[in-house]
């Protein structure tokens, strides 16, 4: 098929990167990419699958941690830190991978580490977690902070550097043609071409240029997630080299949303996702300022409404990227879903010829996967407000109630008597037991009388003490002196491409 991607920047040349390295040579791809159209590129992170992608694990397309890590300005990140989110417990870190018994009920690691270690250090249960108090680097078990303008580049350059393996187009969409079935036919560029294709992916962000075109219709999370600002900026670290690239994302609760903090190789990328219901951006501004104690300069204001496309496949049209679905930048689910519908759509539903492809069984199974999955998505960003601050008018609006959806209202409930397992959460790639687990033990909703009850319960509660303190007295990590220097410190690696 000929398979034509609006857009370029992070979603369009993943998209192109992943089809031209599944189905080899199947079909014909083209990115329309306008040089005219910018990328903020202020410092993004990412989760586990996106460093499956990266060291060639997805596919076979020629990757590697090394060059991508250079080329994209990156760090390492292991997890998030979050400050400041509860009215009852410390700041707490919560690692990207699970505890060693996360699939078994009870979870006796998880459970024993609350009882020992509750609340802020309940991420001793993972040995990400055990790496990150110990300075120790973690195996294959991470991900990256990276020059978001610099990601797209990297893979249309694995693209484009060895036998052409996607055409690219660099103008502007104009205009999008219907044929009669109310399909896109074809596109009209500012350079004057017209493309046909068969098949179209909408990657052109929050402008949506294809599925406005198809009447996909925007369902708004605004009611759950009333975030709808972002305020990024750059900070330059010290010339003298004594700034400290931590391998974690800082998310700092603010007066009326929270702060991201993401180091790169050579500055911190930052910003501040806020309501504009309970702050102006003079207010948003100022704020940041007094917090960190010197003067900032915003890159722009970028405006946003949280929420997903009705339904992201439509006649012969993906919408994948912002133009598929947003959230906030809390859990980096952007890039996360990305690939995931990618993968989905290429491996249940693509096919060499369109009419195989738009079986309409294919398309209603895949919309009603990817819109459970960002409902879910919605949920899980959702908890991470629930901590009972109550300090300004924003977190006096949150404590409300007003913002939960059913589950988190319901799991909230649930806490209050069990520590759930992980077949209480659908599993969506993403967001699987141990993650929500992080932040209901970081937030306080998981006591450590009850962890102790259900191991009780299971029988386990003697045996995983002794199983825990062999644990601690040999943690399983891994240090930092057997890795290369550019993923120990890679601001100060002497490697460059």
């Amino acid at each position: 098929m000929k398979i034509v991607i609006a857009g370029g920047g992070t979603a369009g040349w993943i998209s192109a990167y992943l089809l031209a390295n599944s189905q080899v040579g199947v079909h014909e791809i083209t990115v329309i990419e306008s040089s005219e159209i910018g990328i903020i590129g202020a410092g993004e992170g990412s989760t586990g699958m996106f460093y499956q992608l990266v060291s060639d694990r997805i596919v076979r397309g020629g990757s590697s941690v090394e060059e991508f890590m250079m080329r994209t300005d990156s760090t390492l990140k292991y997890g998030i830190k979050h400050e400041g989110w509860s009215a009852t417990t410390k700041d707490y870190f919560a690692p990207l991978n699970a505890s060693d018994t996360a699939n078994a009920i009870p979870d006796v690691h998880f459970l024993q580490t609350l009882i020992q270690h509750p609340f802020e250090h309940i991420s001793l249960a993972s040995t990400v977690g055990l790496c990150y108090y110990n300075n120790k680097a973690p195996l294959r078990e991470y991900a990256f902070h990276f020059d978001g303008h610099k990601v797209g580049k990297y893979f249309e350059y694995l693209l484009m550097k060895d036998d052409n393996k996607v055409k690219k187009v660099d103008a502007v969409i104009n205009k999008v043609n219907l044929n009669q079935q109310g399909e896109i036919d074809s596109l009209i560029l500012s350079n004057g071409q017209t493309i046909q294709a068969d098949f179209f992916i909408d990657c052109t962000g929050f402008a949506r240029v294809l599925s406005k075109e198809l009447g996909v219709k925007w369902v708004s999370y605004k009611e759950n997630l009333p975030a709808d600002r972002a305020l990024p900026f750059i900070v330059d670290y010290k010339m003298d080299g004594t700034d400290k690239i931590e391998q974690l994302t800082k998310a700092t609760a603010m007066s009326s949303g929270w702060m991201w903090s993401i180091p790169l190789q050579t500055r911190m990328g930052q910003g501040y996702v806020y309501s504009s219901e309970f702050l102006s951006e003079d207010e948003a501004h100022r704020e940041i300022e007094l917090k960190l104690g010197h003067s900032v300069t915003p890159i722009k204001t970028i405006k946003f409404e949280g929420g997903r496309a009705d339904n992201l496949w439509v006649k012969n049209c993906l919408s994948t990227g912002l133009a598929g679905s947003f959230l906030e930048p809390l859990e980096a689910t952007s890039i996360h879903a990305t690939i995931i519908q990618l993968l989905e759509f290429i491996y249940q539903c693509l096919t060499p010829d369109k009419q195989s492809t738009l079986n309409p069984a294919s398309i209603k199974m895949f919309n009603s996967k990817m819109n459970n999955m960002f409902d879910d998505y919605r949920d899980f960003v959702v908890l991470h407000y629930q901590g009972g601050r109550e300090d300004s008018e924003f977190w006096r609006y949150i404590k409300t109630g007003k913002t939960l959806t059913p589950f988190v209202s319901d799991l909230l409930e649930h806490c209050k008597d069990h520590v759930p397992t992980h077949l209480y959460y659908e599993n969506y790639l993403g967001t699987s037991a141990p993650l929500w687990n992080w932040i209901l033990a970081g937030l306080g909703k998981l006591s450590p009388e009850i962890a102790k009850q259900e191991l009780q319960r299971y029988g386990k509660l003697e045996q995983s003490a002794i199983d825990y303190r062999r644990y601690m007295d040999y943690p399983p990590f891994y240090n930092n002196n057997d890795w290369p220097e550019f993923l120990v410190n890679p601001k100060n690696a002497s490697q460059s491409l």
